[in-house]
């Protein structure tokens, strides 16, 4: 009876490191430079474009826009399928849909968040993998700032508590840290990309 106690202890132990091992895995981080050139791409262009319906279907339109837009970016933004959320406070996230189902399940990682800083004007993307890294890119022109889908991702933002000023000391990591961290990412992105186009899929 005890040797059999032993044994179950034993597999317990063994399941438990096996749990724990799993938990510790790192996970790879996004191309942050990357993130915000699709980011900011779909903005301009659903703003500018026949789907910003600029009424209460645009948002759902939208994050269906950004979703497909991170999916078929080429160069990929990470290399595997990005599955992205729409926030409550305007923001988005992007995470690992490891199974492509657009939904984030419990055991899938969180990859970046990108929030807008209307008081600088411009899109700040953060990784969300533990590494601190933090990029941003301007607005060129004022104009977006005044667009419809902007004004209400805005909106949500200030509904949520978050001022104007909320992100004046976040500061962009300098481009040479960033892609030291995220170096096996863009390895992996530039040997699936061919070309190296900046472009995404429309």
């Amino acid at each position: 009876m005890k040797k059999t106690t032993g044994l179950i202890t034993s597999a317990t132990l063994a399941s438990a490191l096996l749990i724990v091992a799993g938990c510790s895995k790192s996970v790879e981080q996004a191309d942050l430079d990357r993130v915000l050139d699709v980011s900011y791409d779909t903005l301009y262009k659903f703003e500018n474009g026949a789907e910003n319906t600029r009424d209460e279907h645009a948002m759902s339109a939208f994050e269906e826009k950004l979703r497909f837009n991170f999916l078929t970016a080429n160069p990929p933004v990470h290399s595997g399928t990005v599955g992205i959320n729409l926030k409550e406070d305007g923001s988005f996230e992007g995470f690992q849909d490891s199974n492509g189902n657009s939904e984030k399940d419990a055991d899938e990682a969180d990859l970046f968040v990108v929030e807008i800083d209307e008081s600088n004007g411009r899109l700040i993307a953060s990784d969300a993998t533990g590494s601190g890294n933090v990029r941003d890119q301007h607005f060129s022109g004022t104009g977006l700032l005044t667009g419809f889908l902007l004004g209400s991702l805005l909106s949500r933002q200030r509904s949520a508590g978050i001022g104007r000023s909320a992100f004046s000391n976040k500061k962009s990591t300098p481009k040479a840290a960033a892609k030291s961290a995220s170096k096996s990412s863009s390895q992996s992105a530039k040997s699936r990309s061919g070309s190296g186009s900046h472009s995404f899929g429309k």
